[in-house]
């Protein structure tokens, strides 16, 4: 993780709104206690590293301050005080007020915006981490001093396993978030370097979960620069997968919701849809209903699904296969985005898919609704 990246997560905390019939005025009111009186300073955080300065107020002696501005659509604001001390907001419109302690702030209590209180809890599980990656890294530091090889070799596996799950935390966090400040919010704490696949989905999938919005075309052009500025991040293209150019299937073996071991080259003399998706993912539940229709349809005719899962959890993984009525075989190794069947077919947004053919080339990708339908009866004649 950067420096830039860790200094980024650590301008928390949370502020208030108000605003009239329908319109998008917002105003900060807090309270706290032990501030010094001084310039409070209200920022707009755009998903661009543009920041732009909507309001400032001089405080009260007892720590009340107000402040006040328009949003014309969710974003990611600031209160910027002296001492390189901020609270974080997650601002659209209604009433949020702030109480808290100058000399705690991290503890704040806000009322009134379920953005910013969601936001304040990820902020927390954020700040264990980094104190977590702090103890290990002193760990570290006295075990190399102290020559002790082995137990600095368990360590260091530790310390990444550590960095594992941080990301996975954030990407989960960004994935399931219903606002889009948020979400961006997460994400930002990511290296585009080594999160590049994982990224290129979520700005892909950024539209259609907000669609329209300023926020997500400043994240599109902060991303943009980002790879650009690291010679972009690696990608291992999968030639040639698309209709009328076969390109060879990976073989890929992963454990079902039994634990059984299945491969994708077990199918091999039937026509496969190799089917990616995840329970969390709208989208893919949107197309459930167009799969099992053609898996009905055509399961007597050669053809089969092997569907893989970018699930963290089990059980919402097994829910939502009951909930669809997915009757195929469902495989996952419950690692999300890092999952390796994704890696190994490039995947980078879903729903996605891959019809192979008996010899195991596959022939077409990325069938959905009617096109899915009519793919399968020309080559299932």
């Amino acid at each position: 993780m950067r420096s830039k990246q860790l200094l980024f997560i650590l301008i928390a905390f949370s502020g208030l709104i108000a605003c009239s019939n329908g319109s998008r005025k917002f105003t900060i009111i807090a309270n706290i206690s032990g501030l010094p009186e001084q310039t409070v300073v209200l920022e707009q955080l755009n998903a661009n590293d543009i920041i732009t300065i909507i309001d400032s107020v001089q405080s009260k002696p007892d720590g009340h301050f107000e402040l006040s501005g328009i949003a014309p659509e969710p974003g990611l604001y600031r209160i910027h005080f002296q001492q390189k001390k901020y609270i974080l907001l997650s601002v659209d419109k209604g009433n949020m007020k702030i109480t808290g302690d100058w000399n705690s702030l991290e503890k704040y209590v806000v009322a009134g915006s379920p953005a910013s209180a969601q936001l304040q809890t990820y902020l927390t599980a954020i700040r264990s981490h980094l104190s977590d990656f702090n103890v290990m890294s002193g760990v570290l530091d006295t075990l190399k001093a102290k020559g002790h090889d082995s137990l600095l070799a368990i360590a260091k596996k530790d310390f990444q396993d550590m960095g594992v799950h941080f990301t996975q935390l954030v990407e989960h966090f960004a994935d399931t978030t219903s606002y889009e400040p948020n979400a961006i919010f997460a994400v930002r704490m990511l290296n585009p370097s080594t999160e590049g696949t994982y990224l290129d989905a979520f700005g892909q999938g950024l539209n259609r979960r907000f669609p329209g919005t300023r926020m997500s075309r400043d994240f599109t052009e902060y991303y943009l620069k980002a790879t650009t500025k690291q010679g972009g991040p690696a990608r291992k293209a999968l030639p040639g997968a698309a209709a009328g150019n076969p390109a060879a299937a990976p073989d890929l073996v992963l454990p079902d919701v039994n634990g059984k071991t299945v491969s994708l080259s077990s199918f091999r003399g039937k026509y496969v849809l190799l089917d990616f998706w995840a329970s969390w993912c709208s989208p893919c539940r949107a197309e459930n209903p167009n799969v099992v229709a053609a898996y009905a349809k055509f399961k007597n005719k050669n053809f089969t699904i092997l569907s893989v899962s970018l699930d963290n959890s089990k059980d919402a993984w097994e829910r939502a296969i009951k909930d669809d009525g997915l009757t195929w075989t469902q495989v996952s190794d419950l690692k999300g985005w890092r999952s390796s069947a994704a890696a190994l077919y490039n995947v980078q947004s879903i729903p996605s898919n891959f019809l192979i053919d008996t010899a195991g080339n596959i022939i077409a990708k990325n069938l959905r609704e009617k096109q899915l339908d009519e793919v399968l009866s020309s080559v299932l004649k």
